[in-house]
């Protein structure tokens, strides 16, 4: 096991003899190091006199293999075309500095090298903030007293100003080592995974039952429901502040069929209730929606659409507009910083002249999918709609049709099927409906397709340590794209009996892991993450550029759930609960008034402006304020597909091997 070794220059960390990690000394303090658990240790240093700024340094001897500032930095990132932290320092040469609530785990650095995995954490709240970058000497890990973020603050698609934060002087100082021998392995942030777990993990009870939750969802639901003048009809993709009406309204005019809009789910939570309580309006409903993206939004019959707009933006001239074009007070909150991001920039545009619309894997995958179960759903009911499963499929062969032979999948397609954008772990979305078309089809060709797609996400995933382009709105490094390769993982387990899907399913659940809050942010009572009484633990963050915390880990609740009935691990199910719990906070019972302003029955925030992260429309350290359909999508599939409600009600009252 790793030792903590006394030298005249400070201590050194080593593994059967040999020093792999120097920690300097600081002239006028004194370092002593409490042993937590084998490999981890709590670091005091204790200063001569007090003072108001601190460095606690470690280096990792040597150059890393991969380096790690959880949900901020893999490997110094680089992945993609959106603004983020890029290397280890800015362009003026100023290593990064990054507050501790903008990593998953308390100012967390970690790097590792063949021998070992170090990481240096802070404790909660301690007006702390950490720096990973490179020396002479190796990888240099430090925690920062008092907090600061230098020499520029990431937000939403531009940079804010650098923040150096105040201390009172003091003489005692404190941080977490960790060091981990290494397996052999690459990427093995696990274990410091299993420590932060343990370490800075708590009970959370479940804000609701699982029966109310599941009635505010199914009320805010029905309010998105929409028809348009040509017949269509659909649930939009959500709810945003109208200035002009001073009040919530629903985003009219655009649909989505399966990422931020959820109307092939929404349909299906309809088909669900109505075998539930018998509410032959929702029927009603779930058909219309179904029947009417299979009559207008099947492009060129080849796939099913991703996406419907009817809103006049499309004929906007955004390529030669500027800020100053947009009207503040016509257009809904969410939907102005959007254009503001788009004004004077190149667009894409049909034969008519409109913005043309993109065909992703994400929205193509979940509607197979969802198609899939509407069908069977109906069939329980007694209705038999066999274009319901012939969209599916016909979704599932225009994926198999453009597969590369390595197994990937493009991200994007135009209305003729035409690749617009081809590298990402997003096209793992695509691989749950070909394995449901396996096993409706017995046709071996949709299996062999899967697994080649697997295998080729999978393979990115084992030799880059992070997945890719799954969040719509960047193209980076993110969570999102990291859930359906789990799913895959246990589906071909489930399939195939094979357990090294197993084993793979539980790396990728660590890589999601990442971005899962391991602590409690501490916010001052006027602050409104405060007023709405938000617990960051068990939220995940979105990407490396969209550094918020958001509802998303509903769609891995019962991924984790089935690990644990697989492996037996605890954690798997101690993680699902804080899943459940800490997405469940926040949703509006229809009195629910925030920022002055009262939002509608089951709404809830798309994400937590936790850190110093913001929009154009919306300060850090807030709610979003905008309230989108895909928490209440996802929900409602957890409740339809996990009978025993019981699982929801009882939230996380235990954290086996605690250590604190």
């Amino acid at each position: 096991m790793p030792e903590i070794i006394k030298t005249e220059s400070g201590h050194l960390i080593a593994v059967n003899g040999k020093s792999l990690v120097c920690i300097p000394a600081m002239a006028g303090a004194t370092d002593t190091f409490e042993p937590i658990e084998d490999g981890a240790w709590r670091w005091h240093r204790h200063t001569d006199a007090p003072t108001d700024h601190m460095r606690m340094e470690m280096i990792l001897l040597g150059a890393p293999d991969f380096t790690m500032i959880p949900a901020v930095s893999y490997n110094g990132n680089g992945w993609g075309n959106i603004p983020e932290y890029v290397g280890d320092r800015a362009e003026d040469g100023t290593p990064w500095s990054f507050a501790s609530h903008r990593v998953t785990i308390p100012a967390c650095t970690y790097s590792e090298n063949a021998d070992i995995s170090v990481a240096l954490m802070a404790e909660p709240n301690s007006n702390s903030a950490c720096s990973l970058y490179r020396v002479d000497e190796g990888e240099k890990h430090v925690l920062i007293f008092p907090e600061e973020e230098k020499p520029k603050t990431l937000q939403r698609h531009f940079w804010g100003e650098a923040f150096q934060g105040t201390m009172e002087p003091r003489d005692h100082f404190e941080g977490i080592v960790l060091a981990i021998p290494s397996d052999g392995t690459r990427h093995r942030y696990k274990g410091l995974l299993d420590f932060a777990w343990r370490y800075y993990g708590h009970a959370i009870k479940a804000p609701r039952t699982a029966e109310e939750l599941y009635r505010l969802s199914i009320a805010y639901t029905r309010s998105l429901f929409m028809r348009e003048p040509d017949g269509f009809a659909g649930f939009v993709t959500g709810s945003q502040w109208h200035p002009d009406v001073n009040a919530y309204k629903k985003k009219e005019h655009r649909y989505e069929l399966g990422w931020v809009g959820q109307s092939a789910s929404m349909a299906n939570a309809f088909l669900y209730d109505y075998l539930k309580h018998g509410d032959n309006d929702n029927l009603e409903l779930a058909l219309e929606a179904h029947d009417a993206w299979l009559k207008y939004g099947e492009a060129r019959g080849k796939f099913l659409s991703a996406k419907m707009e009817y809103h006049r933006f499309r004929e906007l001239p955004l390529e030669t507009m500027t800020a100053a074009d947009l009207d503040r007070w016509e257009w809904g909150e969410d939907q102005f910083e959007s254009l503001l991001n788009k004004v004077g920039k190149p667009q894409r545009r049909n034969a008519a002249g409109k913005i043309a619309i993109t065909h992703d894997a994400c929205n193509l995958g979940t509607g197979a999918d969802c198609y899939f179960e509407a069908y069977d759903l109906l069939r329980e009911i007694g209705i038999d709609k066999p274009a319901y499963l012939k969209a599916a499929f016909d979704t599932c062969d225009f994926a198999l049709e453009s597969q590369d032979e390595n197994g990937c999948f493009a991200k994007s397609w135009d209305d003729d099927g035409n690749v617009l954008a081809k590298k990402g772990t997003i096209g793992c979305f695509l691989i749950l409906p070909i394995l449901t078309a396996y096993q409706k089809s017995n046709d071996k060709k949709y299996l062999d397709a899967a697994i080649r797609a697997f295998d080729f996400y999978y393979d990115e995933l084992e030799r880059e340590g992070f997945t890719t382009a799954g969040a719509l709105d960047t193209y980076s490094i993110d969570k999102e794209s990291s859930s359906p390769l789990l799913r895959d993982a246990l589906a071909l387990y489930e399939i195939t009996g094979e357990k090294h899907y197993v084993a793979k399913a539980e790396k990728i659940a660590w890589y999601l892991c990442t971005w899962m809050m391991h602590f409690t942010v501490k916010y001052p009572e006027d602050c409104l993450i405060a007023k709405l009484g938000y617990d960051t633990f068990g939220s995940t963050s979105v990407s490396t550029p969209h550094q918020a915390l958001d509802q998303y880990a509903l769609r891995d609740v019962l991924s984790f759930l089935k690990l644990y009935e697989i492996t037996g691990y605890s954690q798997w199910k101690e993680r699902a609960i804080a899943f459940w719990c800490n997405t469940s906070q926040g949703i509006s019972d229809g009195t629910l008034f925030l920022n002055k302003r009262l939002r509608p029955a089951g709404a809830q925030d798309e994400a937590v402006f936790h850190t110093r992260w913001g929009r154009h429309t919306t300060k850090p350290f807030s709610p979003s304020q905008w309230l989108p359909a895909w928490p209440c999508a996802f929900r409602l599939e957890n409740l339809r597909w996990h009978k025993d409600w019981s699982f929801f009600d009882h939230g996380l009252t235990h954290i086996e091997g605690q250590l604190k």
